[in-house]
């Protein structure tokens, strides 16, 4: 990384670190180190698909993890930002249900009253909120951004139809814009101009004005 940044400054050209925050691992065959985030917190990381490892959202340890990550990054290196992927609570997988029963019902012992997918949102909302505040405070010409799916709910705008940001993956690009919690976002917008239920332009120009 230290070499990619020396080389692409020279260039005038930015680095921004891509990152997956939950994504443990893409193959659960590969045998990870003893502080790799799913053996550190084993009991948060759960095998989703044919293949993936995810970490819980809703643990407030791997939260610590995701933004300690992120500011090993920053401080030791002259990157220009933070980019977070699509990825924070799974996409959909058959015959698998996030098991994250035992945390939802812990908060809600604990005075809580937001539905399941409101506590799923805050979470991640909570996550990508310390994360740009860490990073501010440390460096706060480092910009912070979100790639998110191009879609952030179905009927957004009205002749959009497809999987939602916000209800499947459980997270609100749009009010991380509004609130500020990060300096910009890129939706994945990679449907053709003649796509019926997700047509590029429509969608380009809503999240285009979808900020305040």
């Amino acid at each position: 990384l230290d070499f990619l940044v020396t080389e692409a400054h020279a260039r005038s050209i930015e680095v921004h670190a891509w990152l997956n925050p939950y994504r443990a691992l893409v193959n659960r065959n590969i045998s990870a180190l003893f502080n790799h985030v799913s053996r550190r917190f084993p009991q948060y990381a759960y095998p989703w698909g044919d293949s993936l490892l995810w970490m819980d959202p809703g643990a407030e340890q791997v939260r610590h993890h995701i933004i300690s990550v992120v500011m090993d990054i920053v401080s030791r290196y002259d990157v220009d930002g933070i980019h977070f992927d699509d990825y924070f609570y799974p996409w959909p997988a058959t015959g698998y249900t996030f098991p994250d029963e035992p945390l939802y019902q812990a908060y809600l012992a604990g005075g809580g009253t937001l539905s399941k997918a409101d506590w799923r949102r805050r979470n991640v909302d909570e996550m990508v909120r310390l994360v740009g505040e860490a990073i501010a405070g440390v460096k706060p010409h480092v910009r912070f951004g979100v790639g998110p799916f191009g879609i952030w709910k179905s009927g957004q705008p009205p002749e959009v139809t497809g999987t939602s940001q916000y209800d499947v993956l459980y997270s609100d690009p749009k009010k991380w814009i509004e609130e500020g919690y990060v300096d910009y976002i890129a939706p994945q917008l990679y449907w053709l101009t003649t796509s019926s239920g997700q047509p590029y332009e429509p969608l380009l120009n809503w999240w285009a004005m979808a900020p305040p």
